[in-house]
């Protein structure tokens, strides 16, 4: 009879103890997969719609090149890339005058008094850029010219050859987050 009424007990606390830490353990693993996911989602998302945009800007640079409009390509330089396409993507903001008020993280936007197209990162601790700002990324339209007048910046006198969407510092994704403690003090100005 006691064996019987031992085996009618259930669980007993070490048991419990030991499964919780097993279930909390697979769990953690489980919560990094999916960060490390959403990152790697984030960061194909972001270089696809840069893909798109160069190929905006090559195909724009053909037809003119074809309709012999090359010099009609100065207007392009330092516009907005997002023009260029069909459809733009659901994440972009529109042109704005400065940073977009309510800006949500994984958003793009144009700033028209800079020229400058912006991506402002959702996973920030995987992201760096060589630059102040080291959650965002910034992108302009530049001319590839031949300098004539070697003054080193283009201007009528030069030869355009085309047109490129440059970042205006570097930037990596990273494999594991940055420690959020040196994020923060990357933050700090000077």
């Amino acid at each position: 009879m006691s064996l019987n009424r031992r085996q009618q007990r259930g669980f007993t606390l070490l048991e419990l103890v030991i499964v919780i830490i097993i279930i909390s353990a697979l769990l953690a693993i489980a919560i990094d997969k999916l960060m490390k996911l959403q990152v790697t989602a984030e960061r194909a998302a972001m270089e696809s719609i840069i893909g798109s945009l160069q190929s905006a800007i090559g195909m724009t640079i053909s037809e003119h090149i074809v309709e012999n409009k090359i010099r009609d390509l100065d207007r392009l330089i330092q516009s907005n890339p997002m023009r260029l396409l069909a459809d733009t993507p659901v994440n972009y903001l529109g042109e704005h005058t400065g940073t977009p008020k309510n800006l949500e993280t994984g958003s793009w936007w144009y700033d028209r008094a800079s020229h400058t197209l912006y991506y402002q990162v959702k996973n920030r601790e995987y992201f760096q850029t060589d630059g102040l700002e080291k959650d965002v990324l910034k992108l302009k339209v530049l001319p590839v010219y031949d300098d004539n007048n070697r003054n080193g910046r283009y201007d009528r006198s030069d030869t355009l050859r085309g047109l490129r969407l440059k970042p205006l510092a570097g930037f990596r994704w990273l494999n594991e987050p940055i420690d959020p403690a040196e994020f923060a003090d990357s933050l700090k100005p000077g």
